[in-house]
């Protein structure tokens, strides 16, 4: 483990474990390492597994610019010079997925093998000309509006709301809950952080990007998880490579945590394809 001095004198948190092919894990919005910890396990054991804390997250710093998905793939970018890798695979979970679409649209497809998104449509917002945004192809430009509008007024809320949609063992649990409940929810995140990034991952659209996916591609869509088939559908009609599609019945956004044991098989059986 280790920090890297970014050139904008951001300091990102880095892990290193296990030897042999690289692979890099990177976490989504509002969380950390720890979403990988369990696969990186399981992982280690054959390859050498990098997770870092994106800018803003864990225990990275909390700078007060660069705060775009652009940023987050150059940062990934400079991690990768950094500890001169080549051939490494991409593992993106949510937002990660869009830092890796990020990557691409910025560096192409230099020194990176294959690639894994974990439930991530390449747009967010769904209109009249997709619909394979969030909340399954539901979620439309108000909605953001609505977002950021709450965000603004209490992040506390906002988050609330937001992993009641995600996971639905929240969404089970009484309103008294949200005051005990939404600070955890937060966890050492920073709002503005937070806010940031939400602005920027929302206002992207990255179905351009897709043809200039060269390398395999795996996607993983969760039965319940936050975007539609439609998603998986686009990248797999558009991608510049070959798309394998694994879907995760009864499972939620949080692949990473609910099906560890089964998606670290899926990923490692992606490698050796």
């Amino acid at each position: 483990m280790g920090y890297l001095a970014m050139q904008d004198y951001a300091k990102m948190y880095y892990e290193i474990q296990g030897k042999g092919q690289p692979i890099i894990f990177i976490h989504g919005w509002s969380c950390s390492t720890e979403t990988f910890a369990p696969m990186v396990e399981i992982l280690k054991k054959d390859y050498r597994c990098i997770s870092y804390d994106q800018r803003g997250h864990g225990a990275s710093s909390r700078p007060t610019k660069g705060l775009t998905i652009t940023q987050l793939g150059r940062d990934l970018r400079e991690l990768i010079e950094y500890l001169d890798l080549q051939d490494v695979i991409l593992v993106g979970h949510s937002m990660g997925g869009a830092t890796i679409y990020s990557y691409i649209q910025q560096f192409g497809c230099d020194r990176i093998k294959k690639a894994v998104v974990i439930d991530m449509s390449p747009k967010l917002i769904s209109d009249d000309t997709w619909k394979g945004g969030c909340v399954q192809g539901k979620y439309v430009e108000a909605d953001y509006w609505s977002d950021m509008e709450m965000m603004g007024q209490n992040i506390g809320d906002f988050m609330w709301r937001f992993w009641r949609i995600v996971l639905p063992a929240f969404a089970d649990l009484p309103e008294e809950m949200k005051d005990i409940v939404a600070p955890g929810l937060l966890g050492v995140n920073s709002e503005h952080v937070l806010t940031c990034l939400w602005h920027s991952m929302f206002m992207l659209d990255y179905r351009p990007v897709i043809k200039d996916i060269k390398v395999p591609l795996l996607y993983m869509i969760p039965e319940l998880g936050l975007y539609p088939q439609e998603a998986a559908d686009f990248l797999k009609e558009n991608s510049g490579s070959d798309v394998d599609v694994i879907h995760f019945p009864g499972i939620t956004h949080m692949i990473p945590d609910e099906a560890t044991e089964k998606a670290a098989s899926d990923i490692k059986a992606f490698i050796e394809k």
